[in-house]
């Protein structure tokens, strides 16, 4: 077996899929977010945000941070390991993980409207910093990550990784 990451952008059931991969393979999970979050508050000099949105920058920087992280977890380790991602684009973290070793895929919704993934998220999730906003900027947010959706796409597809589109689908449906 290989260690997996899962990234892609926000809500679109990465979190949820190495949850669940990790219960029932018995890999260690280790989402990337809370890293990502804690760059931004404590080292800001660092030049890592955590914003909903994937920043190119932000990107090429967590994906070093991982690849220096997961030398110890490649080698060292008989344990499996499932990471998630928000903020890491496939052309980033292509360079750093060994095929051989990790299954890569990325999650995205581009096959669906603002509109419908936020009517989504309001009957399946009561908490988030989808509640924080307000409708208008969520549907800003929401638009913005259609497009990112379309844009992690094609680079999985110049790169050889697997895209998974979870529009008005359940993820879990997906690898069950």
């Amino acid at each position: 077996m290989k260690h997996i990451f899962i990234g892609g952008v926000a809500k679109s059931g990465k979190s949820r899929l190495a949850k669940y991969l990790s219960q029932e393979n018995n890999y260690n999970h280790i989402p990337i977010d809370y890293l990502a979050s804690s760059f931004k508050h404590n080292f800001p000099e660092v030049g890592i945000t955590s914003n909903v949105v994937i920043e190119k920058e932000s990107s090429e920087k967590l994906a070093l941070f991982l690849s220096r992280m997961i030398k110890g977890v490649e080698y060292d380790s008989d344990e499996l390991y499932i990471i998630d991602s928000a903020h890491i684009m496939p052309k980033d973290i292509i360079k750093y993980l060994d095929k051989e070793r990790w299954d890569i895929y990325y999650l995205g919704y581009k096959n669906t409207t603002a509109i419908d993934k936020l009517n989504e998220l309001k009957e399946n999730h009561k908490e988030g910093w989808t509640t924080k906003r307000s409708y208008e900027e969520n549907v800003e947010i929401f638009n913005h990550l259609i497009e990112l959706s379309k844009e992690i796409e094609k680079e999985c597809l110049d790169n050889g990784i697997n895209y998974i589109d979870t529009s008005n689908k359940d993820v879990l449906d997906i690898f069950k």
